[in-house]
């Protein structure tokens, strides 16, 4: 079950990590990987986007968010204090940014690091960098977020947790995604 864990905005300043990244060119545009890459889980969720008629922004169609990582589009020093708010040192972290009109499909996190992962216990967490606004939604699993404080902050019940982001707004949607073994 999907747990609150509280608010990271007295610690960080969401509205400046927007800022930094508005104007960037991302480090790529998501999903990275598709059918026929040999990475586990991506066989799975390629076919129910193509079952589903769902198609990725590169080939026109709406599937598509933007990944910014720490120390090459923002400071580093996001990612150490909201580590040092979840007690849990990072293995991997990023934010996406989901454009208006678009969405992260549902998915989980299948990476590069897949088998390497998976004799590993992690702990995952998702922050809302965004304000509130209309048309924003994240699902987890079964549990729908629409309209959350800016710096809410959610524990998910796995690393694999199946999700998805929707844009039906009309200003960018940002969020936090982190993952590491809890201190």
């Amino acid at each position: 079950m999907i747990k609150f864990i509280g608010n990271t905005s007295s610690i960080i300043n969401w509205d400046q990590v927007i800022k930094e990244l508005e104007h960037q060119e991302p480090e790529y545009i998501g999903p990275r990987h598709l059918a026929g890459d040999p990475v586990i889980g991506i066989a799975d969720i390629s076919k129910l986007w193509e079952d589903a008629g769902l198609t990725t922004l590169d080939k026109g169609g709406t599937v598509g968010w933007d990944m910014f990582f720490p120390g090459r589009q923002f400071d580093r020093s996001v990612i150490d204090k909201f580590a040092d708010f979840v007690q849990v040192d990072p293995c991997n972290a990023w934010i996406s940014r989901v454009h208006p009109g678009n969405v992260a499909a549902r998915h989980w996190d299948a990476n590069d690091m897949e088998e390497e992962y998976q004799n590993m216990d992690f702990v995952r967490f998702s922050c809302h960098v965004s304000k509130p606004a209309v048309g924003h939604v994240l699902i987890v699993e079964d549990r729908c977020f629409y309209k959350e404080e800016q710096g809410n902050t959610y524990q998910w019940p796995s690393r694999m947790s199946w999700h998805g982001v929707s844009n039906c707004g009309l200003v960018p949607k940002y969020i936090l995604n982190f993952f590491g073994p809890a201190r």
